[in-house]
């Protein structure tokens, strides 16, 4: 191979079955002077060469020849002659961008184990990794490599410090390095499952947010009663009339009835606005009457599709619908306070709260507050207060 010019001056060679690698040059100058020692035996040395490709196409020398003295050898090509490596590590933090780091090789000696450093990276990822792009890609990516053991920087480090024939003669003779603690294996499994833990979370925090279920409403007095009446619409089939007494039931009846005539009207006239289509919509009603105020909540089938402008013009039909309800039922009063909520399958969309008004008029609505959202349903926590714990909070 060497005479038809198939190796370089850089090469390294070894009888099969050894580990003495050494330049082209000295391993030919070697096998002529062992060759002429065996002439007078039968055994025949292997003389077989194995090459090690370089990197590059351009022929390395070994400076003085010596690279394979022990006396010339550096610290570093003894500790990995011995079975240390050179490892890099990997971390990632984030702020709208995220950015990738990795460390400066750092020599692990024989039987010396990466947990810490792993350890250390891989929390510097997970804490701050996530919160940019691509972050969550990279955190995953930089946690599975040093829980891995971090990357192997071996031949290049020794290579910038003793040139490619040198490290490669070092690489070529070290030791099987010891095999992953029982530590670092923790460590995988360990960040595996906070990864996981962190994505379903990621997930849950999207989800609850969309459902507006971040940030509930403080709790306070009525808000069990409001829970028990919610669960009851939630619960209830397309098309109940709810309530505690009959007048209640009486009063939501009539409620739906006047809701569902002013809705087809609507969605007739503005096919736009027909969220619950146009044939006989069916609406789940609940009411609750004390002796000052009353409380309706309604749901709404289809109502989260539709726009916030006619999300309003329907809570505004309804509202409309308490003061006709009672009045046909004979169950409104001056100073009666009034209480509405309208929800869809999933979430309130609007409370709307005020009183009593015979003669409804655009002018005269009775309507003194309107909030919107999910967390609108606070207030309607303190119209559910039974009147004689209202009277203790009272006095």
């Amino acid at each position: 191979m060497s005479a038809s010019g198939e190796l370089r001056a850089g090469d390294l060679v070894c009888y099969a079955g050894e580990h003495n690698w050494q330049p082209v040059s000295r391993f030919l100058e070697h096998r002529h002077h062992r060759n002429k020692a065996a002439e007078s035996s039968a055994e025949t040395p292997v003389a077989d060469a194995v090459a090690i490709p370089t990197t590059t196409k351009t022929p390395v020398s070994i400076p003085n020849g010596e690279a394979t003295d022990e006396a010339a050898l550096t610290d570093a090509e003894r500790e990995v002659i011995a079975g240390g490596r050179f490892l890099v590590f990997e971390h990632c933090w984030s702020l709208l961008i995220s950015f990738k780091y990795t460390t400066k090789p750092i020599l692990m000696r024989a039987g010396e184990d990466s947990f810490g450093h792993a350890f250390k990276h891989s929390l510097i990822s997970c804490c701050f990794g996530w919160w940019g792009i691509p972050g969550p890609v990279w955190v995953i990516s930089t946690i599975r490599q040093n829980a891995r053991g971090g990357q192997d920087a071996t031949l290049e480090t020794l290579t910038r410090q003793v040139g490619h024939a040198r490290a490669a003669a070092a690489c070529a003779q070290h030791q099987t390095s010891a095999p992953p603690s029982g530590l670092m294996r923790a460590l995988g499994l360990m960040m595996t499952g906070l990864s996981l833990a962190l994505w379903l979370s990621i997930g849950w925090l999207v989800w609850a947010v969309a459902q507006g279920h971040i940030g509930e409403p403080a709790r306070g007095p009525g808000t069990a009663e409001f829970e028990l009446a919610d669960r009851r619409v939630t619960e209830a089939q397309e098309g109940n009339m709810l309530g505690g007494t009959l007048k209640d039931i009486e009063l939501a009846y009539s409620f739906a009835q006047t809701f569902g005539d002013a809705y087809l009207a609507e969605a007739r006239a503005r096919p736009e606005a027909a969220v619950a289509g146009t044939n006989a919509p069916v609406f789940t009603t609940f009411c609750e009457v004390h002796q000052d105020r009353v409380i309706f909540l309604v749901r709404v089938p289809g109502l989260q599709k539709a726009s916030a402008a006619i999300r309003r013009q329907l809570a505004d039909r309804a509202w409309n619908a308490t003061s006709v309800a009672l009045t046909k039922q004979r169950a409104g009063f001056t100073g009666l306070r009034v209480a509405l909520g309208v929800r869809s399958a999933g979430k309130y969309d609007q409370v709307l709260a005020g009183r009593y008004v015979r003669d409804f008029e655009i002018n005269n609505t009775g309507l003194k507050s309107r909030s919107e959202g999910p967390r609108s349903k606070a207030k309607l926590y303190p119209f559910f207060v039974p009147l004689e714990q209202l009277e203790s909070l009272n006095d």
